[in-house]
This record gives structure tokens, sequence and C-alpha cells, in this order.
């Protein structure tokens, strides 16, 4: 994973350190801090197996073996020297973390579990387990049910070496696939390090009439180097291709940056820096460029100070392709966590897709998507598998706009080439619907012929009646919030939303549609307040929402708010406490935007006991539909039943005065 996320290039340190007769042990520590973790697996292991009696050194150095081995992506290697430093009674309880981590890789979920809830105890204020042991849990249910994804390994571009990042362009004449690759015709003759392989250079391959792809070849030397270079991104708008090149200078470490060359007269012109950085004497990481194809916003990895963690998601933007960009903004906690968050893509200039091993995941690098929910709010959407799998899945880019198809790059075990690979995926056409009835809420009974409305934000708008028995249905497209209302004569209208956001399988919403009659007091369910009080409780201020969503819905009525009380006298007369109590709710209407003319409050005090309607009579088995709750009638019941009358008769209701309110 080291290689792919920060492209860290020490790659003949370690050699050189032969050349001033340090020892092995300190060759491999010094190959360790410099992130050259092939060589100190090496140079450790020359040591382990001469070492005898000091057993904190070889527990020591078994630890370090598991770390590297986890940082290029080897689990089995890592969950072999991890447990063997436990077994050497290893002090760092870091230990735990980590073999649980790799034991999650390799699929033994229970036993990460374990480990996790070991390191839990050692350390319980770090946040890591318990996303550990939930990743574990998800991870189990999420293989049972992989998603309909059709995931199938390019082995025609694909090498016995370590090929990623794939991005596809479509230039308006063919199509082609830019990627990044360390296979043996790459210039760079220099060993990286990290992974033991050639530095990665920049390859293209374009695709036929016929969908059969070309021969991979290197882009151009304007653009590859002796350096390391990947992680291509192509804007269409200014045919400029924006990859990250990390440079390597002898007995110093380097940095990684983003570097922009243009397409002039169907040539590459020679890359230059892109410096989007706004501190003095910089020395972080700038990787993982993804240029939207207007070329207004540069989303990229880095590990700046100002994040969150290791590696977060930042966005640069400017006004025009002709602007500077704009300082570097954080994409936010939604998207970065304590973890590392690293190859951005924009999809359609507008959606995010990112890679993240601090999120609940399967285990590695899993692929995100940011996503919105009905109201707007954005969350993130694991991919699942089978694009996700136990190890790094990265790099993901889509052939279109609007079909579920695409590629991303993967160092799963199965069905792999080399190291890490270019995959293919393509989701089959689903289908959404939304059935239902339109039911009267009082007597649970079906709405014949209400029309019904479906508008979508596609901007699609479909109508149709209920039949004789409330039925309806109708078709929904992928990727669309929408928002479905009834309406009938007699009745307020009603509103649901639901959305097809993120779904990855064939789905039909069942969605009852309740509208409440105009003619009847409608009950506000859950209206607290403390005993002789009238200011409404926090808890009340809850089921007051749907009240509003009624008001908003039905712009043109205009009601009364009624509340009621028991026959039990307080230390204020019942009237005038309902009075006040209905008045509470009036003020916490108009304060949230409701019109005072369309509200009135009426307190009742004991004067309208509750006529026992259907609800109450299933709820409660010695009430009787039609029953009132007047003074004789509750006393006349057994003495444990009297309270449960007194709350029914304590409420607050509406009902609709008036249908020809106009602003």
């Amino acid at each position: 994973m080291f290689r792919k996320i920060f492209f860290v290039c020490f790659a003949l340190l370690c050699l050189q350190l032969t050349m001033y007769g340090q020892d092995a042990l300190t060759r491999a520590d010094m190959a360790f801090a410099a992130n050259e973790y092939s060589f100190a697996i090496t140079y450790y292991k020359s040591v382990f197996n001469k070492l005898e009696n000091d057993t904190e050194t070889k527990a020591r150095i078994a630890y370090n073996i598991g770390l590297c081995n986890k940082r290029i992506s080897k689990p089995l290697d890592a969950q072999l020297w991890l447990e063997k430093a436990i077994e050497l009674k290893h002090q760092d309880p870091a230990v735990f973390l980590h073999v649980a981590d790799v034991l999650r890789m390799n699929e033994q979920f229970d036993k990460a579990i374990e480990y996790y809830n070991q390191y839990k105890l050692l350390v319980p204020r770090d946040v890591l387990a318990d996303k550990g042991i939930e990743s574990c849990k998800m991870a189990k249910t999420w293989l049972k049910d992989p998603t309909e994804y059709i995931v199938t390994n390019l082995n025609y571009l694909n090498s016995e070496f370590t090929d990623y990042s794939p991005y596809f362009v479509f230039d308006g004449s063919k199509n082609s696939i830019y990627f990044s690759s360390s296979r043996t015709n790459a210039m760079g003759d220099k060993t990286h390090g990290g992974s033991g392989q050639s530095f990665a250079d920049i390859f293209i391959t374009h695709e036929d009439a016929k969908g059969a792809w070309s021969f991979p070849a290197p882009i151009t030397d304007a653009i590859n180097s002796e350096h390391e270079e990947g992680t291509p991104s192509y804007s269409t708008a200014t045919k400029s291709l924006f990859f990250t090149r990390c440079t390597y200078h002898e007995n110093a470490a380097s940095l990684c940056n983003i570097m922009e060359s243009k397409l002039v007269d169907k040539t590459w012109i020679k890359a230059e820096l892109l410096n989007v950085s706004d501190i003095k004497r910089d020395t972080s990481d700038y990787v993982h460029p993804a240029i939207s194809k207007n070329g207004l916003a540069l989303y990229f990895a880095s590990n700046r100070m100002g994040g969150f963690g290791g590696y977060d998601i930042w966005l640069c933007t400017r006004l025009s392709i002709k602007d500077p960009w704009s300082k570097p903004k954080n994409a936010g906690n939604v998207v970065n966590t304590p973890g590392d968050e690293v190859f951005p893509y924009l999809r359609n200039d507008s959606i995010l897709y990112f890679s993240s091993n601090g999120h609940v995941g399967m285990g590695g690098l899993d692929i995100f998507r940011i996503n919105r929910d009905a109201k707007g709010r954005e969350y993130v959407l694991n991919l699942l598998p089978p694009i996700n799998s136990t190890f790094d899945d990265y790099g993901i880019s889509f052939r279109t706009e609007l079909k579920e198809e695409g590629y991303f790059t993967s160092n799963r075990s199965k069905g792999s080439k080399g190291f890490d690979d270019i995959y293919h995926f393509a989701l089959p056409i689903l289908t959404y619907s939304i059935s239902g009835k339109i039911i009267n809420e009082l007597t649970d009974s079906p709405i014949p012929y209400a029309n019904v409305r479906l508008i979508g934000s596609d901007g699609s708008s479909l109508e149709l009646f209920s039949d004789t028995e409330g039925n309806y249905a109708f078709s929904l497209n992928p990727q669309t919030n929408y928002v479905i209302i009834a309406i009938h004569d007699g009745f307020l209208n009603s509103k649901y939303k639901i959305s097809t956001y993120g779904l990855q399988k064939d789905k039909t919403f069942d969605v009852n549609l309740y509208m409440t009659q105009i003619d009847i007091p409608v009950e506000i369910p859950n209206i607290m307040y403390d005993v002789n009080r009238w200011e409404l409780r926090p808890e009340s201020i809850v089921a007051l929402e749907k009240l509003l969503d009624i008001l908003r819905d039905n712009p043109h009525i205009i009601i009364e708010l009624s509340s009621h009380t028991d026959y039990r006298v307080g230390r204020i007369s019942n009237e005038e406490l309902s009075q006040l109590r209905a008045q509470s709710v009036v003020n916490f209407l108009i304060a949230k935007g409701i019109s005072p003319n369309r509200l009135v409050a009426k307190g009742y005090g004991a004067t309208r006991p509750k006529k026992i309607d259907l609800k109450y009579s299933e709820l409660y088995s010695f009430l009787k539909l039609g029953d009132v709750l007047t003074p004789e009638y509750i006393e006349s019941l057994p003495e444990t039943h009297r309270e449960t009358c007194h709350q029914i008769n304590r409420r607050t209701e509406f009902r609709v005065i008036s249908t020809e309110f106009k602003n």
C-alpha cells in the first residue's frame, strides 16, 4: 500500500549504507525509517536468523518485518511475523491492532475481532479498534450478499509487475486508457525500495472499433522520466494531463508533487510543476490529482498540515482555466478521517470517489463515493464487493457519465496476474420501482382515485390516479431523488421522499401514503408538557415537525390548534392552562416561518373529552370504539385504567377551518 499512496522514492539509500560499513541491524532500521520496506525485510531477516538469546530484539525485528509486509500489501507474510512478535512478547500495544488489520485482509474476521478487543483493552481511547470491529462485522455481511457488479481482470493490459490507476479518456475520436506501470520498459532503471520494482511510468493504450485494446506503450518522454510518474488525470477542456512525480535525489528523501503537461498540436509539451501549496518551505507530498473535465476543480491527496489524519483529500478551484488556482481547501470530515484518504476521482464534475482505510470497510483501501440523501446531506457510501475486497482497491475511473462501467485497481490475490492489477467493472441494467396504497389515516381504508404525482430530481414528472383499491405504481430512474405526492378532495396532501442514489441491486419501494381528512380533528401525538406548565418540552418539538410538513405541503389551509386537559383541577384553571398550551404550539410554528394568519389557538380545557377512535380501541382492550371519556365514564372504570384515560384526554389537536388562505 505504501508505494501506491505515497510514492516515496529513496531507492538507493539503503544500498549506499553498505558503503559506510554499517551493521545489518542498523541498515535495516535505517531502511525501515526511510520506508524502503523491501530492503528492510532482507536486512531484518539476515539479523533475525542469527539472534539466539536476545528475545527483545527478535520481537522488535519480527514486528518491523510484519509492518513492512503490511505496508507493501503482503498480509499473509505480515500475519506470520506479527503473530511471531506477539509470541515473543513485543511490548508495543499497536502489534495487536496491526495483526487485527492483516487478519481482516486475510478474511479471518472472528480472529481479527479478538485482537481488536485486546488492543482496545490496552488503548481504550483509540477509535480504530471500534472501527475495525465494525468493519469485520460489516465485511462478513457484505461478502454474503455482494452487489451485482461484474468484475474482470484486464489480463491483456496487466503485466507481472504493478499496474495501477487507470484513467479512461474519449478525446472525440478514440477511447484511451492512461495508467501507471512499473513494467520492464519503464524509463527508470533504479529500484523502488518500497516495492522492490522499477520506478513507474505512465503508459497509454487505445481501443479499436471492435473493442480490442492496443499493446500498452509509454506515453512520451515529455511526461515520463527516470523518476516515478503515476496517477494520470486528463482535462478535456484544457487538454492537459495532470499526474504525480516523485523525484530521486541521492542521500535525501524526495517529495512528491503534481505535474501538468499540455497537448499542443497532438504533441505533449514538457511537464511542469503545478505548485498548489501556500505553505513556505513546504515538505508535504501532493499526489493523486483528479482534475474536473471543465478544468476548474482539482482534487488531490496530501499529508500537509491542517488535515484530519494521514493523507487527506484536498481541493483547489479557479473561476476560469486562465485564472490561478485557489488555496487548497480540505474536503472536510465527511470525506477525511484519522486514516488515509487517497486516489480521488471526480465523475461528471460533481460526484467524488476516493479510497480510504479510515472509513468502515472490507480491509486495506476501499473505494467510496460521496452521496446525498433526500434532504441534500452528504454521506459516504462504500462500493462493496465485488468492487471492494479485503485487499487494496483504488484508482477508479468511469467510461461514460451515465453507465455504471469503468476500471479500477486492486492487489487482491484471487485472479491477479502480477502485483496490483487493473480490473474492469460493469453493472447490469437494474430496475427500480415504487408501489403502494393511498390510505385514510383515520379509518385505515383505501382511498380510490387519488391523484398521485412523482417528481424526480432529473426533471422527470409523472402523474396517475389510484385504482378502486387505492393502489398506485411507478417505475423509477437510477441515481435520482424523488418526491411522491398524493392529492384528493377532502384530504390534506400527503408527501414522501425516496432516492435511488447508491442502489446497486434491483429494488421496489413499498410505500403507503396516509392521508388526513380535512373535516375532523387530528391528534398530534407526543406533545409533552410539565405538570401545570405550558412550555413545549424538547421531545414535543420533534413531533411538531410532521405538522410543519403538513402546513408546508398544504399552503392554502388555515388550522385551529386546540389543547385539551383532563377534568382534574390544578394550580390554574384547565381553560387557562389549555389556552396557554395551544398558544405555545402556535408560537413554535410562527417561529418556523408559518404565517400567523393561518393559525388559531384555542384552549378547551376539559370541555371536550376524547371520543375513542379505531387506534385507541385497538391499543386498549377495555376501551370500545365510540366511547367518550367523560368524568362519569372514567369514574366507572377500575382505578388501574383511569390514568390511561386521563392521558388520552390530555392532548393537542388540529383541525382545518378553511382551505382558502391566500398569501
